[in-house]
């Protein structure tokens, strides 16, 4: 799979890695929004290095879709 694609691409979490997410930012005290850029892709466990909302998170590509 060609996950080079993603990067510099606006993507949305699925609901369920989303929840994950907002439950985290919640308790830190952070509002967020389902919109993130996908930065870089981390070679060596297939994942996507994404940005949003001042929140560096690593999911994989089945939790995203692109925007």
């Amino acid at each position: 799979m060609n996950l080079e694609k993603y990067v510099g691409r606006i993507v949305r979490l699925n609901k369920r890695a989303f929840e994950e997410i907002k439950k985290r930012a919640k308790r830190q005290g952070n509002a967020l929004e389902n919109c993130f850029l996908v930065a870089e892709v981390s070679r060596g466990v297939h994942k996507l290095i994404c940005y949003g909302a001042g929140l560096r998170i690593i999911v994989g590509v089945s939790d995203v879709v692109l925007i």
